[in-house]
C-alpha cells in the first residue's frame, strides 16, 4: 500500500443484551474495503467485552499500521450520532462475559482524551460532539485503545442510535476529515 494512503480502522460491536443485530457492527463491516479520498477503510466487528474488544482493536490497528482508529457503538437512548471526546477509567454494567470492572486500569489516568479534532469530524459526519463515552464497553474501548495507541495514532469513538448510521455517510465523513 503506498505510504500516501491513510489507513483507517473502523470497529463496531456485535450482539449484547437485547441488541441482536448491532448497528455499530453493521456499519463497520459495510465500510470495509471502501476508499474515500485518500483514506482506505478497514472494518471489523468486536465482542462486547471490556477486555476482548479493545485488545482486538489494538492488535488490528498495529497489524494494519492504521493511521486512524474509529470505534463505533450503539447508544439506544439517543437519536443522534455523537463523536465522543473522552473516556473515564471506570467500568459499569456487565459485559457479555459477565465482567464488570470498577477500574479499567489500576493506576491509570482518570480520563483519556481523543486526539481527533471532534468538531471537524462531527461537522463532516453531521453529528454532535459529546464529552462522555459513558461507563460501559464503549467507554472502555476509548479508554483502553487510547492508552495503547495515543499519540502514535488518531483515536476517536462514535455513538450511533439504534437506527444506525448510513455507511455512505460515515465513508464520506472519514474521507473529508482524514483522507484529504
Amino acid at each position: 500500500m503506498p505510504s500516501s494512503e491513510c489507513r483507517v480502522l473502523v470497529t463496531g460491536f456485535g450482539p449484547f443484551l437485547d441488541v441482536r443485530d448491532n448497528p455499530s457492527a453493521r456499519v463497520a463491516l459495510a465500510v470495509d474495503g471502501r476508499v474515500a479520498n485518500n483514506a482506505v477503510l478497514h472494518g471489523r466487528a468486536l465482542p462486547v467485552t471490556y477486555d476482548g474488544g479493545p485488545a482486538e482493536t489494538v492488535a488490528f490497528a498495529e497489524a494494519l499500521d492504521a493511521h486512524v482508529v474509529i470505534g463505533v457503538g450503539v447508544d439506544r437512548r439517543t437519536t443522534t450520532v455523537d463523536v465522543e471526546t473522552r473516556a473515564y477509567n471506570i467500568g459499569a454494567g456487565a459485559d457479555i462475559l459477565g465482567q464488570t470492572p470498577r477500574i479499567l486500569e489500576v493506576g491509570g489516568p482518570p480520563i483519556v482524551y481523543s486526539n481527533v479534532d471532534a468538531v471537524v469530524f462531527a461537522s463532516a459526519l453531521g453529528a454532535r460532539v459529546d464529552d462522555d463515552a459513558g461507563r460501559y464497553v464503549c467507554n472502555a474501548w476509548l479508554y483502553t485503545v487510547g492508552r495503547a495507541l495515543l499519540p502514535r495514532r488518531r483515536v476517536v469513538f462514535v455513538h450511533v442510535p439504534a437506527a444506525g448510521l448510513d455507511p455512505d455517510r460515515l465513508t464520506a465523513a472519514i474521507g473529508q476529515a482524514f483522507g484529504g
